[in-house]
């Protein structure tokens, strides 16, 4: 059955399997199942899948990787190096270069040369936690077999999403070449979620023509991060499926990767394949260091909590201390006002008995004394006589009959009254002074 496969396999290759253009180097890739795009970040190797990935990198890098597979086809061994550094000019740039070889057994050859750049970018008024990365390749690529169509030229392009939360976002369109053979130009797609700098979950999407696959993974640290472990859907070559497994050391400024993978339809089926990668860091603390200065940083952050917790007992032993004091204010004051109370309640009695006393004397006095004589009646007024008419007036100076008759009558219009009466002692209308008027009875002018 097996040797019916490979004969088909040898005939011809169909459009929906992976071939071993689709390879992409790195142990960390393998390990992790291909789902890396959006896991691009600080990776040597993304130039191979994502070059937004080696943005704003602060070390020199140089990395290689050295792996082998296994297919119904043929045995497929590759190697890949890469050199990244920091691009001073252009401030949070990279550049840098990769070289890939693979050979396959009854399959084809590629060499890929690739000349790099990528750098972060913030992105006007739109408010993201992380800057964006961007890269692209320039690429020569020579493909031999399995359709292969010689030497070509292209470009790949990568785009890269992170944010504080632990999400991240990788888009990529690699391999826009000139005409090198089936397959050419693929796309890319992946998300990620980091939970706690513990755990990441990630998933790819690849498409190109003829071809889409999705690719899951998971990566786990261990130890601060000294060890991480990887598992992921391994590459699909040949029509193998595969389960991928990894691991992670960081011996920095070395940082080193293996992974390998098996076939899930049985460990003796021809398939499955290991890698190893190595990247130096030139100038990268060691891992020791950053574990002490991690740990320091801890140390120092801890002193500062401990600092702030005495600043605030010290501050809230100085309000006790004050609470303490106007409490013990507060209680004198309190039974100096109780002890007021109490002589004002007894003063209060004092009196009331006192006035309970004098009313219980005075109403003995009272018993005592003689009955009061009962109030004698006063006199009623005697009528007031009557007016006797007529009556005498002896005219003063500077009166007149008006005056004279309002004194007499209560009314000055009666004047004529006592001119009539008085004809010979009026001079010119005024009484001469010192002559006696008569002055008659008012009845008379009825």
């Amino acid at each position: 059955m097996h040797l019916r496969l490979s004969a088909l396999l040898l005939l011809a290759q169909p459009a929906w399997a992976s071939t071993f253009k689709d390879l992409i180097p790195g142990a960390r890739v393998m390990g992790l199942g291909y789902a890396v795009n959006s896991l691009a970040a600080d990776d040597p190797f993304s130039v191979f899948y994502n070059p937004a990935g080696p943005a704003n990198t602060p070390y020199v890098q140089a990395g290689s990787t050295l792996g082998r597979m296994a297919s119904p086809r043929g045995n497929l061994v590759f190697g890949a190096l890469t050199y990244l550094r920091p691009f001073e000019p252009v401030k949070t740039a990279t550049v840098g270069g990769a070289y890939l070889h693979q050979r396959q057994e009854n399959g084809g050859d590629k060499d890929l040369v690739n000349f790099h750049f990528s750098r972060e970018y913030k992105v006007p008024y739109l408010d993201l936690s992380k800057p964006v990365r961007i890269g692209g390749n320039f690429k020569m690529i020579n493909t031999e077999g399995l359709d292969g169509a010689g030497f070509g030229v292209g470009l790949d392009s990568g785009l890269l999403l992170r944010t504080d939360m632990g999400l991240g976002l990788g888009i990529s369109i690699m391999d826009l070449t000139t005409n090198v053979g089936w397959p050419r130009m693929s796309y890319g797609l992946g998300a990620s979620y980091t939970w706690r700098k513990r755990l990441t979950i990630a998933t790819d999407m690849r498409i190109r023509d003829g071809l889409t696959e999705f690719y899951p993974g998971v990566e786990a640290v261990f130890l601060q991060g000294l060890l991480k472990g990887r598992m992921g859907r391994g590459l699909r070559l040949d029509l193998v499926e595969t389960l991928a497994f990894g691991l992670g050391l960081n011996f920095s400024p070395m940082i080193i990767d293996v992974a390998m993978s098996f076939p899930t339809a049985g460990v003796l089926l021809r398939a499955g394949a290991y890698q190893l990668s190595l990247n130096y860091r030139f100038g990268a603390p060691p891992f020791s260091g950053s574990f002490v200065g991690n740990a320091a940083g801890e140390a120092e952050s801890l002193r500062s909590q401990i600092s702030d917790l005495e600043n605030r007992k010290k501050t809230l032993d100085t309000e006790a201390e004050i609470s303490n004091t106007n409490r013990t204010a507060v209680q004198g004051e309190l039974d100096e006002a109780e002890k007021r109370l109490r002589e004002t309640q007894e003063d209060f009695r004092q009196v009331t008995k006192k006035k309970d006393e004098t009313a219980y004397q005075l109403q003995l006095l009272e018993m005592r004394l003689p009955p009061k004589p009962a109030p004698k009646e006063k006199p009623r007024p005697k009528p007031k006589p009557a007016k006797v008419w007529p009556d005498r007036h002896v005219a003063k100076p500077g009166e007149t009959l008006r005056s004279i008759a309002k004194q007499y009558y209560g009314d000055s219009s009666l004047w004529e009254l006592i001119y009539e009466a008085n004809r010979g002692k009026v001079d010119r209308g005024f009484p001469i002074e010192g002559a006696i008027l008569l002055i008659p009875d008012p009845k008379e002018a009825r």
